[in-house]
């Protein structure tokens, strides 16, 4: 007997969180934030907050030690193409 089904799972939708005044949005290949001249995309929703904390100059300065010790990691780029 042979089992074959098809896999329905959707990607999980976040909904979008309003951080200093910029917004920020999961896709399933990151998130995002509306920063002008930031085309980014970061790997979890603590980066793409302190990319915004950098953005206004006072990166380390907010946010739990959790989200401090996240840094700040780009998975790629929203005009295509993965960083290395």
């Amino acid at each position: 007997m042979r089992i074959v089904w098809k896999d329905s799972a959707v990607p999980k939708e976040y909904k979008p969180i309003r951080y200093r005044g910029f917004m920020v949005w999961g896709t399933p290949k990151g998130w995002e934030i509306t920063v002008p001249g930031d085309d980014n995309i970061y790997k979890a929703h603590y980066c793409a907050l302190n990319a915004i904390d950098q953005h206004f100059g006072d990166y380390g300065q907010h946010g739990t030690e959790k989200r401090i010790g996240y840094g700040i990691q780009i998975v790629g780029t929203r005009k295509g193409g993965e960083t290395a």
